[in-house]
């Protein structure tokens, strides 16, 4: 008996697993999607036009953020920098952005949510990198040799042009025996909810233009406390290390975005020791009348691109917001595209939406629908009738 095999190339410590089509804002791009035999993580290159030119190579090393990119956070500019970065390979039609999984600049993001959390409970007067030193970690962590080596995986000699403001940044890829051909800067304007995200930046060495920090922060709604990490009682591998206030900003219309919000949320934090992984809950208590909703919204890692009709998960989450707003409180819980949705899972939006709680789910006959109103109840809350997204 012979079988075909499907062939899949190895470098270093990645392994190539396909290549699709991704069709964003700025056009279609064509994705390499890879992984690292050794963290488990997915690598992302993201590409347009001829990458064998030997002619400088216009690039972006992008640590992924998913926070801004899948949530919606207006308090970093790693969305913004992302879409820019897209933005200005279409324009010259050839280039490419390495996607890297480095969280919190590659200190993860248990260590990106304590951060954010230890900023807002001092009322901002510390920086991210001051929190991060209070975490004991330093102020960057990321590595660049999944760069390198996916250069060789895509047979990429060209010297990089690379798209940053971070000469920090420039200086490790560089380490990594990748040639440079220089920088383009990402400028954009800052926002009242990342001028102090920024301001750091540019203090910490960031080339960025004057109007980078003049925005006016916004003020929190609430007060943000700080706490050490502890476990919940009755389930002590579930481990609450932070929660902190998001700013959730709906971008919508092509190209340019304008932003629908902020809508302010509480962003809840749990590692799970039992399987090694964070496991995020987003809240809006805004109204002690309402009953809340509770949903569990899907998340995919190519959602986190600007792609064109908004993605495949993204439109519903954003929908969620606008409900939740409307309702005037609810919960989510965040799980992977393929994940199962276990009773860890249904314990942790149990403990957000409390006694009572209407499911909010998608369409009636629609693939992604998840009904948890039999596993909420199993907890102790009482279901009312579901609510549908396309209700209105």
């Amino acid at each position: 008996m012979s079988t075909t095999a499907t062939p899949h190339r190895v470098h270093g410590l990645l392994l190539h697993l396909g290549t699709s089509t991704l069709p964003t804002v700025h056009g279609d791009f064509t994705v390499d999607l890879c992984q690292n035999l050794f963290t488990r993580n997915l690598v992302l290159a993201v590409s347009q036009g001829d990458l064998r030119s030997p002619a400088p190579l216009l690039a972006r090393v992008h640590s992924s953020c998913i926070t801004s990119e899948s949530y919606g956070s207006g308090d970093c500019d790693c969305a913004e920098q992302l879409d820019a970065a897209l933005g200005h390979i279409a324009r010259a039609g050839r280039g490419i952005v390495f996607y890297l999984s480095q969280e919190g600049r590659g200190a993860g993001f248990t260590a990106k949510v304590r951060d954010r959390m230890i900023v807002q409970a001092s009322g901002n007067t510390l920086t991210t990198f001051e929190a991060y030193e209070r975490m004991g970690l330093g102020k960057d962590h990321r590595v660049y040799d999944e760069v390198a080596a996916l250069r060789d995986l895509l047979g990429i000699t060209a010297p990089l042009r690379v798209l940053t403001n971070n000469p920090d940044k420039l200086a490790a890829i560089a380490t990594e025996g990748v040639a440079i051909a220089g920088t383009v800067a990402l400028q954009h304007a800052a926002s009242p909810f990342n001028v102090q995200y920024l301001a750091a930046k540019l203090d910490s060495g960031h080339v960025l233009n004057g109007g980078s920090a003049s925005a006016r922060a916004a003020e929190l709604p609430e007060r943000v406390e700080y706490f050490e990490p502890y476990a919940l009682p009755g389930v002590p591998s579930l481990i609450h290390v932070a929660s902190y206030l998001v700013p959730i900003l709906l971008r919508v219309g092509v190209p340019a975005r304008a932003a629908d919000g902020p809508h302010w949320f509480w962003l809840h934090a749990y590692f799970d020791v039992q399987q090694s992984r964070e496991r995020v809950v987003v809240s809006y208590p805004r109204s002690a009348a309402a009953v809340p909703l509770a949903r569990v919204q899907r998340e995919s890692l190519l959602d986190r691109f600007p792609l064109r009709g908004g993605g495949v998960h993204k439109p519903a989450w954003q929908a969620t917001v606008r409900a939740i707003v409307r309702n005037g409180a609810g919960a989510v819980v965040f799980v992977d595209e393929s994940a199962e949705v276990d009773e860890r899972v249904v314990w942790l939006l149990a403990r957000h939406v409390g006694p009572r709680c209407r499911p909010l789910v998608d369409a009636p006959r629609s693939p992604a629908t998840v009904d948890v109103s039999a596993a909420l109840e199993r907890f102790g809350v009482a279901t009312e009738p579901a609510t549908f997204l396309s209700d209105p």
